[in-house]
Formats: C-alpha cells, sequence, structure tokens
C-alpha cells in the first residue's frame, strides 16, 4: 500500500485535535505553540500512546480518543526529545532529553532527574533507547547503562563499557531470563543482571564481535539484534541470519506476533514498516512513500502505531489502513517572522542564517485564527509546492490580503477570497546576483498609510521597491545600502530599512509622491558622531515606539533615533542616542554587549527587547526592567529569540525562538478612542481567586477608579495602554467582600468616562 506525504498532511489538516483556549486567559499566563509533526519515538502501555516529537510530547488514549499535548508550560522541565520509554510496573513513562536530562511522567505530572544534565562529563550524553523492567529502566547511552529507579527517581548506578581505555556507547539493552544482553560498539556482551558487580566491565562475556548492530529486542523468548542493514537471531551456535535490506533499518520493535521493522530509504524519500512473524520469517511490508518510520508499538487493540519523522503519529490497523494521529501546532519550530492582529497570528517559518544563505526550509507559513490553524506549505498549499524559505509576512486588515516574502522565489500575495499571485520574475524585481537570475530574495515588507507595499531584497541592484492598491510598481536604489533587510514605516510615511551584512540603516521619503523621485531625501546611519552614531553597524532590527522614536537593536546594544524627519544631510545630521542606563547596581549603554535581535513596543509603549540571552520588558524610557524572562525561569524553550509579535487588541506577546513559538498574555493592549468595548475578566471573581483581575478596551492610559455600591474607593490605577490591571486587593491588601463593585474610567481629559461592574463571590 503506497501513501503519499500529501495524504498524511491532509489528514493532519482534518483530524488534528485542537484546543480551546478563552481568549481571556489570565493575565501572565502562557501558552506554547510547537511542531509535533516529526515525531522520534514512541511507548506504550497497552492503551495508552507515549509520543515524543523533537519540541514536544504527546499523549493519545486509544480507547476514548483523547489526545494531550506537553511542553514547559505544562511541566516538561526541557525541550529538545531523544527517546521515550515506559514501564509497567510504576506506569511512569520516561522522557530523555538530547541534553540528558530526564522526565518521568504519570497522572499529568512531571518528575525531573537532571542527575545525567548536571553531571560534568567530556563528550555527549547521548541515550540512544530505554528498555524497562520491574520498576527500573535501563538507558543505553555514550557512557554506558544508566540504571534509573524509577520509584524512587534516581540513578541508581552506571555500568561502563571500556576497551582499551576507551568507553564505549551503549545502544541497546534487553533481559533473557537472568541475562542482561548489551549491544556496544561490535560486539553483543551478557551478564548476570542480578550480579552485584556489573560495573565491572570485566565480567561482562562477548558472544558476538561481527557486526556493530544498532537494535536489540526478545520476540519469543529469542534474541533478535540489527545492524543497519540486516537482522539476526542470536543462538546457541551464533548468529543466524533472517533479513538484509538495501535500506537503512531504523529501529526493531517487538510485539506478540513477532518483529516490526521500521526502514526508510533516503534515495526515494520512501519508509516501509516490514514484519517478521515469531520465526523470523518475512510476512508483510508497508511502503509509505514520503513518510519516515523512526519507532512502533502495538496496543491491545491490535493496531500499530508509528512515530514518524514527519508525519508524527500514525496509526496502521489490521485493514492496512493509516490514520494520524498528531495535536494541532505549526509545521516548523522556528519563527522567522510573526504577524498578530485580534486572535489571529501568521508565522513564516523559513528565513535565512547570520551569513544571509536560505535556510531550506519548506515549511511556509503557518495561520492560527482563534486557535485553529491553516497551512501554505508544500504538499498542502499547491502554490507553495515549489516555494520555501519564508521570511517576512505581513497583513492589510482592510482588505485580507496577507502578503509572504521568500529569502528565494519572491513575494506571494494571497487575497482574502483564497486566490494569490506569486511575484517572481513577472515583475520589476532585479534577479538575485547570489542565487541566479530565477530567484528574489525578498527580506522585509511593511505597508504604509496609504497601504502601498515595500519590499526589500538582497544581492541586487536596487534594494528597495513598492507595489500601489493599483498594482503599480517602483524601485529604488538606496545610497549607502547594498543590502536590504528589515523595513518599518513611521508615522511620516518614511521607509526605514536595516541594511544586512553590516551595512548599518537607512530612511527613505519619498515625500508622498512615489513617482516622482525629485524631491526625495534619504539619510544612511552608520556608527560614529555625525554619521547616524549607531551602537553597531550590525543593524538586526526596528521598532516604532508611541513618540515615532526609532528603536534600532544592533549586535551592541540599542540606540534610539528620536524625532527624524527630512530634509537629511550629512550637515544636520540625524544621530542616534545611545543611552546610559542603570540595571540594579551596573550602569551602562543599553544592552551594550547584547545581541538585539528583536523588538517590540506594546499599548503601554513598553519595550521587550528579545536577544541570544532571552527576553526584556523594558519600561517606556527603559529606564527599568519590568520583567526578563529565559529558559530557567519561564517556558521559553529557547534563549535565543528570532522574532517578538504583539496583538494589540489582545495584549497577547508572540516570542518566536529557534525551538518554538510562545505566547504570553501581558497586562498592556492598545488605546482606543472610546470605552465602547470594555471587557473585565474573569467576571465575576471566583472564590478564592488570587491571579490578575483585567479591564480591557479602554482609552489609552485610562484613570480607572473601582468603588463599592456606597461610592467608596477601593482600588484606583491608570491603564496600561488600554487595559488595567488589579490584583483583586483593596489598599489595605484585603479582598474585597463578596458582592457588587463599579468601575470607572475616563481619559486624561477626564472625558469619555466608563461604568461598569464586577463582582465577587464568597
Amino acid at each position: 500500500m503506497m501513501f503519499s506525504r500529501i495524504s498524511f498532511f491532509i489528514t493532519l489538516i482534518l483530524v488534528s485535535s485542537t484546543v480551546a483556549v478563552s481568549q481571556t486567559s489570565p493575565i501572565g499566563s502562557w501558552r506554547s505553540f510547537l511542531p509535533y509533526n516529526s515525531a522520534v519515538g514512541v511507548a506504550t502501555d497497552g492503551k495508552t500512546v507515549y509520543a515524543i516529537a523533537n519540541q514536544g510530547f504527546y499523549v493519545f488514549n486509544t480507547v476514548d480518543g483523547q489526545i494531550d499535548d506537553y511542553s514547559k508550560v505544562e511541566g516538561m522541565s526541557d525541550i529538545g526529545m531523544e527517546c521515550v520509554g515506559y514501564d509497567a510496573t510504576t506506569g511512569k513513562a520516561i522522557l530523555v532529553y538530547e541534553n540528558g536530562n530526564i522526565d518521568l511522567f504519570k497522572d499529568n505530572t512531571f518528575y525531573n532527574l537532571p542527575e545525567l544534565k548536571i553531571k560534568t562529563i567530556a563528550g555527549d550524553k547521548t541515550v540512544y533507547s530505554v528498555y524497562t523492567r520491574n520498576g527500573y529502566a535501563y538507558l543505553s547511552s555514550s557512557l554506558g547503562i544508566i540504571v534509573v529507579d524509577l520509584d524512587k527517581v534516581s540513578v541508581k548506578e552506571t555500568y561502563e563499557f571500556s576497551i582499551d581505555k576507551r568507553t564505549i556507547p551503549v545502544k541497546g539493552v534487553t533481559v533473557k531470563g537472568d541475562s542482561l544482553y548489551a549491544i556496544a560498539g561490535k560486539g553483543i556482551y551478557i551478564a548476570n543482571v542480578n550480579s552485584n558487580e556489573l560495573q565491572n566491565f570485566q565480567i561482562w562475556r562477548a558472544v558476538d564481535t561481527s557486526y556493530v548492530y544498532a537494535g536489540i529486542t526478545i520476540v519469543n523468548n529469542e534474541v533478535y539484534v540489527a545492524t543497519n542493514q540486516a537482522i539476526f537471531r542470536l543462538s546457541d551456535t551464533g548468529m543466524v541470519s533472517l533479513y538484509t535490506t538495501g535500506r537503512t533499518i531504523e529501529h526493531i520493535d517487538a510485539n506478540e506476533t513477532g518483529l516490526c521493522v521500521s526502514e526508510y530509504n533516503d534515495t526515494s524519500f520512501t519508509g516501509y514498516l516490514t514484519f517478521l512473524n515469531n520465526a523470523g520469517m518475512k510476512i508483510d511490508s508497508v511502503e509509505m512513500k514520503g513518510n519516515y518510520p523512526r519507532q512502533t508499538v502495538r496496543t491491545v487493540d491490535k493496531n500499530v502505531w508509528v512515530a514518524d519523522a514527519f508525519g508524527g503519529l500514525l496509526r496502521f490497523n489490521e485493514k492496512r489502513e493509516f490514520g494520524f494521529y498528531t495535536p494541532s501546532g505549526p509545521l516548523g519550530a522556528s519563527s522567522f517572522d510573526i504577524y498578530a492582529n485580534n486572535s489571529s497570528f501568521w508565522v513564516a517559518h523559513g528565513g535565512y542564517s547570520d551569513k544571509y544563505l536560505p535556510a531550506s526550509n519548506p515549511s511556509g507559513v503557518g495561520n492560527n485564527n482563534n486557535d485553529k490553524w491553516k497551512y501554505y506549505a508544500r504538499g498542502i498549499f499547491s502554490p507553495f509546492d515549489t516555494l520555501s524559505d519564508f521570511s517576512s509576512v505581513v497583513r492589510d486588515e482592510a482588505t485580507g490580503t496577507t502578503y509572504m516574502g521568500s529569502f528565494a522565489y519572491g513575494l506571494y500575495e494571497l487575497k482574502a477570497d483564497g486566490n494569490g499571485t506569486l511575484y517572481n520574475r513577472n515583475t520589476i524585481y532585479d534577479p538575485s546576483a547570489s542565487l541566479g537570475a530565477g530567484y528574489t530574495q525578498i527580506v522585509g515588507l511593511a505597508l504604509d498609510s496609504k497601504k502601498n507595499l515595500w519590499s526589500s531584497t538582497m544581492f541586487t541592484f536596487n534594494q528597495l521597491y513598492v507595489k500601489t492598491p493599483e498594482n503599480e510598481w517602483y524601485k529604488f536604489k538606496v545610497p549607502g545600502s547594498d543590502y536590504g533587510g528589515q523595513l518599518l514605516v513611521d508615522d511620516n510615511d518614511q521607509i526605514w530599512m536595516t541594511c544586512n551584512n553590516s551595512g548599518g540603516l537607512s530612511v527613505y521619503n519619498t515625500n508622498g509622491t512615489i513617482a516622482d523621485r525629485s524631491d526625495d531625501a534619504t539619510y544612511h546611519f552608520s556608527t560614529g558622531k555625525g554619521f547616524g552614531n549607531l551602537p553597531s553597524n550590525t543593524v538586526n532590527c526596528i521598532a516604532k515606539d508611541k513618540n515615532n522614536n526609532i528603536w534600532v537593536g544592533t549586535g551592541n546594544g540599542i540606540g534610539i533615533v528620536n524625532n527624524c524627519a527630512p530634509p537629511f544631510s550629512q550637515q544636520a545630521p540625524c544621530d542616534a542616542e545611545i543611552p546610559v542606563v542603570q540595571y540594579d547596581q551596573y550602569a551602562g549603554f543599553l544592552f551594550a554587549g547584547n545581541n538585539v535581535r528583536t523588538i517590540a513596543v506594546d499599548g503601554a509603549n513598553r519595550k521587550w527587547v528579545g536577544t541570544d540571552d532571552g527576553v526584556w520588558l523594558l519600561s517606556p524610557d527603559a529606564g527599568s526592567i519590568v520583567y526578563r524572562f529565559t529558559v530557567d525561569n519561564s517556558p521559553l524553550p529557547s534563549n535565543r529569540i528570532q522574532k517578538i509579535a504583539i496583538d494589540g487588541i489582545t495584549g497577547e506577546v508572540y516570542i518566536g525562538t529557534e525551538q518554538g513559538l510562545m505566547r504570553y498574555r501581558s497586562t498592556a493592549t492598545e488605546g482606543g478612542t472610546s470605552n465602547d468595548n470594555v471587557l473585565v475578566f474573569p467576571n465575576p471573581v471566583p472564590s478564592g481567586y488570587a491571579g490578575t483581575i483585567a479591564i480591557k478596551g479602554l482609552v489609552a492610559n485610562a484613570d480607572v477608579r473601582i468603588t463599592d455600591l456606597n461610592g467608596q474607593l477601593v482600588y484606583r490605577t491608570k491603564a496600561l495602554g488600554g487595559q488595567a490591571v488589579w490584583n483583586g486587593l483593596d489598599y489595605k491588601g484585603n479582598r474585597p467582600q463578596s458582592g457588587v463593585y463599579l468601575i470607572f474610567s475616563s481619559d486624561t481629559q477626564g472625558e469619555e468616562t466608563h461604568t461598569g461592574k464586577v463582582v465577587f463571590l464568597k
């Protein structure tokens, strides 16, 4: 039976579960958006299937059909899964991470075992497989066999295999009777599992040193081993060859009917499931074109569950039918660009390297609208079957048109009705001098107030292009800017462009006449007084604050361009300010020494800054740190931040990292011009609730007062943009008595007053 990768992706769209999350999730809460479609391992208790992907972990109940996905938000201690196992004695799943960290999972609770992660050793801490027996997990690793006591959540002991004073990695273990079998290097070794001397490698007996083995298991009380292309049965007289293949054997797994062999042909990009009976005879083979099986398990309902590197968790039943059971999520971990508005966000998964090379990422662009995903990628959206490396995305909310830029294949315009146009060879874009005449390397996209679409390119003679709403095209060569970069439009419709390849920053002003170049003005920012005064010529990002000041993130901190307007000239330079700030006892230039990758401004004019060392939220003047988030104090999957984008309506902050996308419910939203749609949540306030109460939909920076029914003031605050937050306590630190309380808000002139209510329950 042949199943194409396209078929599996379509199934993903149709049957993947979606988790409904309230738009009024609590202030300070996190949500992860991780790709689960690349599974690397699977385990089972017979009815529940435990699957691991590169970035996450999920559980499928075969009885009721419920699927639950987990991340650091739900209690996982790390990210980057390596292997998984299940122990029937303790009822625990064992999750092993690439860095050696270990979690034990039972009843929706994670128990962390960090001993291997924090252990100082020379070399890596790779764990190749997990075998469980009587409450113990035997981890086959680059360090030998690590035995974990699952009840005590501790490492019991380690058996190191050493030949000629060199540690030999153990790839797998199994137990038959009293014999503990291990495959290590070029050999199979046996010792008594009850021996007290297993840490002494000298007591291990080599029974075969013919091959380098990659897998071992037991079927019908017989030991089977696998090389990369063959399977043998270990008999009393030696090795018995059972099966050979020209494909790569990824895994061998035992079940009550025999062996299931996971294979992959990297020439034809085709996976195979090959079934051997208890006698080792081949009885069936299933072709999976475009898929990559990594491991299998069999449940009591006789279904085979496959961890697939391209498709996630697959089910293969007795009717030779495949099903797809993977949580919904993005198709890729990378979030090179993000656009967010009113509970809908778009993610460009491609991009380019720090050396400006295409990433060869086919994951395309994903759109999540109120927790429902739609994918624009190869195998799903036919116009993208030959496209990749999308690095930018922007949307015209008035028309519903979304623009997506590829770092190789030009600009794709997606209309609200689903029709689209690819602008590449058919426009005035200059051909790429790097990739060739058939390629256009889009870097930045931005819309101005007149809905002109601006785009920038790299490795072209002209760097800046514009398409008008009438579909007229113009191009500009920006002086001093050989390499285009990210784009930003300020309140004066000036176009700001980072100049990649350490080229500084440029600003271009058309004076409102795109077709007339005679009145254009431009200025190039570099380092040094009188030349722009940037902290560094490596400019990574730009952001506009509420005062129309431009915040410039560089490889050496942040510079701020204040009130820069044409005409530009070197005689009247427009220099950036590099502010000196003091955080704790340290004073210095703003983020000096830090590689600032992204900056976003929230409704309260605060600055969210993403670096290679996590995320900072700064006060409007950057004089103080409101929050700092890292992998150690938050669910962030990585400290290397690619992009931060803010949904001004909901106040949600989207933080894209190289290992996955996170969303944080912040305290600020964009302020409106009226108080027509004020929302209080939670409302009513439950008994015992100790979280934050949010009052959303206010005019910008409104004065907010909360009183009892007699007019007695309970609390007063100022809105952060369009949202005020309250800890639910009065000025004396007490929770108000149950009952109804009134909310009054007004703008800075005392107008636009609003009266609302919030109810406290007993």
